[in-house]
């Protein structure tokens, strides 16, 4: 399994399924492990940095997550960004590891992730709903599979928990992969993006729920789900149901076919959204938290913008040079 070097600031949607979360990885925040379930635990922006609005205006959008721009995505890296940073780190790492007598073999040349928000309300197409909860599975595999996965001497180089290399030399402080962010963090570049951003991006998530608005148009769904034949309180839950859905493969092994009952689930999950206009309610909502929890954190954020470019403008370099810094 290769190891995971960072965090991107990319979003990865609050409904996949539960195992995948702690278990499998994107190719967009690199291999191996996905970011924790955003609607899990406790919200980390206080009350006072996003309270609930009372009612916003809804705006209608489509099944397709490229029309759902949250305001956090524009201070993030785009998946195309993230794919060429993570890769410009793992290049840097490689040359790194070399240096201190190592064969390590990172994969520099990784593919793009689903968008920000591509799973972030669950299936919304009949295409999906064909695959049950399974396409998130698929789209989120990880990137790189196959690549030789590290022996413990050189994860311990990696990740700096090792004194001195093979061939004896000192491993910088941060181990390679600490070396190679900070490679990449030159002349005003930020691998890693503030907590402020993540934090934002996914408490709307979570406290958008307990709006009234919100917790309305859930209920409309629950009932609609329910006339189906189907008892879940929210959209989040199907996902959940480890009945349903059973225990999601680790690694990189092949996701299993979903069956008769999780298709079924699915499609009336779709169905019910669409009837009740569940997406642009709840992405209305989240939209207003967001951009006025930006608006309180405008000091914060303002850097953001032109780190990422310098950052991409960084991996650029690397990636043209071969795995050293430009």
């Amino acid at each position: 399994m290769i190891p995971k070097p960072h965090r991107l600031g990319r979003a990865t949607g609050p409904l996949l399924l539960a195992a995948v979360l702690t278990g499998a990885a994107t190719a967009c925040d690199g291999p191996p492990t996905a970011r924790p379930h955003p609607g899990a635990g406790h919200p980390t922006v206080s009350a006072a940095d996003m309270p609930l609005p009372a009612r916003v205006p809804v705006t209608s959008i489509g099944a397709s997550p490229t029309a759902w721009q949250l305001p956090m995505d524009a201070y993030q890296y785009t998946p195309a960004q993230s794919a060429e940073v993570q890769g410009a780190v793992y290049s840097l790492a490689n040359s790194c590891m070399r240096d201190l007598g190592y064969s390590t073999d990172l994969p520099t040349r990784l593919h793009p992730g689903p968008d920000h928000n591509a799973f972030r309300y669950g299936p919304v197409t009949d295409a999906q709903a064909a695959q049950g909860y399974r396409w998130m599975l698929r789209e989120a595999a990880p990137d790189g599979a196959g690549a030789r996965t590290p022996t413990s001497e050189e994860y311990g180089a990696l990740l700096g928990k090792s004194r001195q290399g093979h061939n004896g030399r000192p491993v910088p402080t941060g181990g390679c992969l600490g070396s190679a962010r900070g490679a990449l963090d030159s002349r005003g570049g930020r691998v890693d993006l503030p907590d402020v951003i993540r934090a934002i991006a996914d408490d709307s998530f979570a406290l958008s729920q307990r709006t009234a608005q919100v917790r309305t148009v859930f209920h409309a769904w629950s009932a609609c789900m329910r006339r189906a034949g189907y008892r879940y309180p929210d959209p989040t839950a199907p996902a959940r149901d480890k009945a349903l859905v059973g225990t999601a493969p680790s690694g990189t092994g092949p996701v299993p076919a979903a069956g008769p009952r999780e298709v079924a689930v699915a499609r009336a999950d779709v169905a019910c959204k669409r009837q009740v206009g569940l997406l642009s309610v709840w992405y209305s909502v989240e939209r207003t938290m967001q951009t006025e929890a930006a608006a309180r954190h405008a000091a914060q954020l303002a850097p953001v913008p032109a780190a990422i470019a310098r950052t991409v403008r960084n991996a650029t370099a690397v990636l043209t040079a071969g795995g050293h810094p430009g």
